[in-house]
């Protein structure tokens, strides 16, 4: 065994965690340290031309300084975001700071005095033996960050992503040192199963249970699958954990390939998810040079390999038995079951595939313990939950709340409350989701309502719709992206979503006037909406199929007057769904100035000078140019 392998089981065994927690604030430095937050939303916010300008500012002035690249707060309308710590001083954490406030700031912040534009301070992280920045609020103190329960997210925008180093200071692979040295499979799956953690994306499975299954299975050959595919577009959680955290990932699969006896395991993960993949890879480089993972884990006979496997994105390889076909090199299509993957899995052998959000949450179970893990969430739904807000929200990004919360609770950090009485809806769980009425606003997020279907909290996207935004639309929006995912095995699946999709289109569409019986037509598909989700329901073959039919669902119970406007008024309130619309020139009106004409990016008006104008419908794409140019009130919309 190595020096350096020696080393780390000494520290993991021995070196004493310090119960105090005072964020990026530290004594004894005796220069700047500035923390930029990378993730993939601070690079398009532009963080990494604010982090060129710093750089050139303190190569210019010849001032020493440390430039550490942190992980992500989850706080998106705070990005780009840096903090800097001064030499006796606390950290202070800055807002949206682009390339050009750069010098202005660190010039203040030098020489120990707050920028004069005072809407780039965020916040202090508070020490109680440094001295404090005045008027600055304490991190803690900020409601988007008291609010929540941050356990997954606890050290965002503290700990560095790429440092293993980092990672061990803040008490990284102790509960894997721990369970590697005092507690068997069984142990640990007894553990996971008392803690009550269910599957954080899916019909929620108890996770012991699942690895139980696993582990009592006599094969001689095991494998544990992370499924951080995520591919759903509109939910983000799980990949800014592994952008931010990648060793808590892999000390989880370490957890669960041990719990399970599986000697292999592979990180399924989204080709698309870049910088995740770097940080992964390099997290892994590191944890082998360490001798955390691959043969003979510290003297243990212990060999657990890590491999990370790519994958094109598919939606539906959030299906377990999808996912291990797209593995196997096939096309990624889902099996019956059972047999279930802990049965017959990878290549025959038993499987266990977990999201990464659940097996962040079996890191804290192992390193907190169970009874500190129940202390979060309610009854039988433990733990917390991570969501990804999107849509009208004043405070867009990824927050973490207890499970059992309800939306109004989330809606307290996310939006102002001045702005509550113009949410209509909101839309939880991605493509797969639900509509969630204000009037339910109050009911709780847990695995009970879940299996009720009243709720389904799926990816944790959670979109705010108000009144700018067609419900219907919506649905259609969804439609057409579960239409081109399914894998087109099941029938259901396959004709349901398109039969669906048809229907939606057509009551979001101006009726033909050629066909006489249009708006029965219409009306009719409206009756078939719901026989045909039932179908689906029933007999599609994976959760796609089954759930695709949900936001169809909720928005005929929750939102039927929105489908009567658009089929016998023929008008979308929200003005969303123009093809509805017909623009009209009105004879009389019309002066023939021409200006409608000009401002048109179809060419659909014509007409000579100081005469009217027509408006070709065939050519019209209703972007509403034309009735914002005239000045003569000429042009009416039906």
């Amino acid at each position: 065994m190595t020096k350096l392998k020696q080393e780390i089981i000494q520290r993991l065994n021995t070196e004493p965690l310090s119960d105090k927690f005072y964020g990026l604030s530290k004594l004894n430095i005796t220069i700047p340290h500035i923390y930029c937050e990378i993730s993939s939303s601070s690079i398009i916010a532009g963080i990494k031309d604010s982090i060129q300008e710093i750089k050139k500012y303190f190569t210019e002035l010849d001032i020493e300084y440390k430039l550490f690249e942190v992980s992500c707060k989850g706080a998106y309308h705070y990005q780009p975001s840096i903090s800097i710590q001064m030499p006796g001083m606390n950290a202070i954490s800055f807002k949206n700071v682009y390339y050009n406030e750069v010098t202005n700031l660190l010039d203040s912040v030098l020489n120990n005095m707050l920028p004069m534009n005072k809407s780039l301070i965020l916040a202090q992280y508070f020490h109680p033996d440094l001295s404090s920045w005045s008027d600055v609020p304490d991190i803690e103190d900020l409601d988007f960050f008291r609010l929540q329960n941050r356990k997954l997210l606890k050290y965002n925008g503290i700990i560095q992503a790429n440092s293993i180093e980092s990672y061990l200071e803040y008490g990284g692979y102790r509960a894997f040192a721990k369970i590697l040295n005092k507690k068997t499979p069984l142990d640990v799956c007894k553990e996971l199963e008392k803690s009550g953690l269910r599957g954080r994306g899916g019909g929620g499975f108890k996770t012991g249970e699942k690895w139980k299954l696993a582990l009592n299975n006599p094969s001689s050959k095991k494998y544990f699958i992370c499924n951080a595919d995520e591919s759903d577009f509109s939910s983000k959680s799980g990949i800014l954990l592994i952008e931010s955290n990648p060793h808590m990932l892999i000390e989880g699969v370490l957890i669960g390939a041990y719990a399970i006896n599986a000697s292999d395991v592979i990180i399924y993960i989204n080709n698309n998810h870049k910088l995740a993949i770097e940080r992964l890879e390099k997290a892994l480089e590191e944890t082998l040079e360490y001798g955390l993972c691959g043969e003979d884990i510290f003297k243990s006979a212990i060999n657990i390999r890590i491999s990370i496997h790519k994958g094109l994105g598919a939606y539906v390889c959030g299906e377990e038995t999808a996912l291990i076909s797209s593995i196997e090199g096939k096309r990624a299509i889902p099996k019956a079951k059972p047999p279930y993957p802990s049965e017959v899995g990878l290549f025959g052998y038993p499987t266990i595939v977990n999201n990464s959000e659940t097996i962040f949450n079996s890191v804290l179970v192992f390193r907190d313990g169970v009874d500190n893990f129940k202390q979060s969430g309610t009854y039988l739904s433990y733990g917390t939950k991570l969501y990804t807000i999107n849509g009208n929200a004043d405070f867009p990004g990824i927050i973490e709340m207890d499970m059992g919360k309800t939306v109004n609770d989330i809606l307290k950090i996310v939006s102002l409350p001045e702005n509550y009485n113009s949410i209509k809806a909101v839309h939880l769980g991605g493509p797969t989701g639900v509509f969630i009425h204000p009037d339910n606003f109050n009911n709780q997020i847990t695995y009970d309502n879940l299996s009720k279907g009243s709720l389904w909290f799926g990816s944790g996207s959670f979109v705010i719709l108000n009144e700018n935004n067609c419900i219907i639309d919506i649905t259609k929006y969804y439609l057409d992206f579960l239409n081109k995912e399914s894998c087109g095995k099941c029938i259901p699946c396959r004709e349901g979503t398109q039969q669906l999709l048809e229907i939606i289109k057509r009551i979001t569409e101006k009726p033909d006037s050629n066909i006489r019986h249009d708006s029965l037509i219409r009306f009719k598909g409206l009756l078939q909406l719901k026989e045909i989700s039932e179908v689906m329901q029933q007999t599609s073959l994976c959760g796609l199929g089954k759930n695709a039919p949900e936001s169809v669902l909720s928005s005929l119970e929750f939102f039927d007057e929105e489908y009567e406007d658009h089929i016998f008024e023929k008008n979308c309130k929200a003005g969303v769904c123009t093809d509805l619309k017909e623009y009209v020139i009105i004879v009389d009106a019309c002066v023939g100035c021409g200006i409608c004409a000009k401002r048109c990016p179809t060419d659909a008006i014509i007409g000579c000078a100081k005469t009217s104008h027509f408006i070709i419908q065939d050519k019209c794409i209703k972007c509403g140019i034309c009735l914002d140019a005239c000045k003569f009130d000429a042009i009416k919309v039906n």
